[in-house]
């Protein structure tokens, strides 16, 4: 995919995820990996096993198929993961029989380049292209169809790269199973078909129209609805290659899906707009990395918040919020009964405004937002609309807090600095309860100047909720709790 101007891409995943998946990634790249690809004289594949003994057959991966394989090896086997949380045991010998072409003294790039594409042309390749004969076909994580990944809709074309008993291995954008009696073979792939953009020698390329105030959202399947998602927002037009019609929808190169209004220039743009309502006033709604409950949460709305919805089910709904302006973006899963989709009868509640004690630069990181393609900064007296949080990794994380904010200006930001922001109104009537004796300290660290220890059963003044520090007024000063001592209305 190509963009006419600098595009964004905005994941629905949370931070600390990304930067663990950042040195896994290091670490892995240091230590080499086992690539595989599948490529034997006889037959149509390997036999893959459920475990390392290789006792118990799994099902077969077809030549053509590459992944990558775990570094250890156990009973002579290595593991592979076909989908997020599925794997299979493989002997890595087996897999190819076809060895490479080496290179030797005296070749130059150009004899390499082309004795490898030789090579590569005259692999066997069994994968075949194939489409879905009935909407909402689901695809499921493992082949005993335990648990639902995305459902395509009739027409989606995937690749079959193995069979497992009565499922196939199938990819589009990402990997899972579906039965083999819910797809249809379309055509057989050579081996340098395999990825989606070679499958057809001429397609149609179009432009999706979007903006800074109207993204546009790519998802992993025809419905937009998926439980465990990834979806790639963008804010400037973008050249697209059109795979297959799908009425609304169609298939994009690499499997992803778009609605087709998204590519009409006069079509309509936006999403739905719902807005956010919780039941105490200083209660918000988490937005999960998934539809469960027991999801990681990576954002808490506050109460009158609007939000877009980008696709939804009975119970969830996959939603995106940013500010009238831009600015700051989030995609995540919320259960649809915290939200209103006509607006009525939503007060706002917990929203916060506050001023900024010092000038937070973009280099330093203490301020996220974009402008001009670059992070910004503010300067100090800023006024700002605390209207969310970033939740840490753990309920007894001492580490700093983040505000999602919008200025006033309508953009949406990150605050990452703790201890910079002051509220306006010091005189909220909101009081949260002592649920055991805590210390009142001038600054949001563990270390600083104690200034009150303040017993149970005692009602403090909320000025800020967070969910590490909370900022409280006691006996005419202010000062910060940590939030988990604290009851809240």
């Amino acid at each position: 995919m190509k963009t006419t101007k600098q595009k964004r891409l905005f994941m629905l995943v949370p931070v600390w995820l990304l930067l663990f998946g950042l040195l896994l990634w290091a670490g892995t790249a240091s230590a080499g990996s086992n690539p595989l690809h599948v490529a034997v004289k006889k037959g149509n594949g390997i036999s893959v096993y459920t475990a390392s003994s290789g006792s118990t057959k799994a099902g077969i991966l077809y030549n053509g198929y590459d992944n990558e394989l775990s570094l250890d090896q156990t009973n002579g086997r290595y593991e592979c993961y076909l989908t997020g949380n599925y794997s299979v045991w493989i002997d890595l010998k087996k897999s190819s029989q076809i060895p490479e072409p080496e290179w030797h003294d005296g070749m130059d790039n150009d004899q390499w380049d082309a004795d490898y594409a030789e090579w590569e042309k005259n692999l066997p390749c069994d994968i075949f292209l194939a489409e879905i004969i009935e909407d909402d076909s689901p695809v499921y994580s493992t082949p005993q169809n335990k648990h639902v990944l995305v459902r395509h809709a009739k027409g989606t074309l995937v690749r079959v790269c193995g069979e497992f008993g009565n499922d196939y291995l199938v990819e589009a954008y990402s990997a899972g199973f579906v039965a083999k009696n819910a797809v249809r073979k379309v055509s057989d792939l050579t081996t340098e078909q395999r990825d989606f953009p070679f499958i057809y020698d001429k397609l149609p390329v179009q432009t999706v129209y979007a903006s800074e105030k109207e993204p546009v959202y790519f998802t992993t399947s025809a419905n937009g609805y998926n439980e465990q998602s990834t979806y790639y927002g963008y804010t400037e037009n973008t050249e697209v290659t059109v795979l297959r019609d799908l009425g609304d929808w169609v298939q994009l190169e690499y499997g992803m899906f778009v609605e087709k209004r998204f590519l009409d220039p006069e079509g309509a743009h936006s999403y739905p707009t719902a807005w956010v309502k919780c039941e105490g006033v200083l209660d918000r709604l988490n937005v999960r990395y998934s539809a469960d409950k027991d999801a990681v949460s990576h954002a808490k709305l506050c109460s009158g918040i609007p939000v877009h919805v980008i696709s939804q089910s009975d119970q969830w709904a996959v939603i995106f919020f940013t500010g009238p302006n831009g600015g700051y973006r989030l995609t995540g899963c919320v259960m649809k009964e915290y939200l209103s989709f006509d607006g009525k009868n939503i007060e706002q509640s917990g929203i916060t405004q506050v001023r900024l004690k010092q000038d937070l630069g973009g280099d330093e990181r203490g301020v996220r937002f974009y402008e001009d393609g670059e992070y910004a900064g503010l300067p100090a007296g800023t006024l700002l609309n605390v209207f969310g949080v970033v939740p840490p990794m753990s309920s007894h994380s001492d580490t700093t807090e983040i505000y999602l904010c919008e200025t006033e200006d309508g953009r949406y930001i990150e605050i990452w600095k703790s201890g910079v922001l002051e509220p306006v109104n010091t005189e909220t009537g909101i009081f949260a309860k002592v649920s055991s004796a805590v210390r009142m300290r001038t600054e949001p660290d563990p270390e600083a100047k104690v200034l009150y220890q303040v017993k149970a059963k005692t009602k403090v003044e909320v000025l800020l909720r967070g969910e590490i520090w909370t900022i409280v007024k006691y006996k005419g000063e202010i000062g910060y709790m940590m939030s988990r001592y604290l009851s809240f209305p």
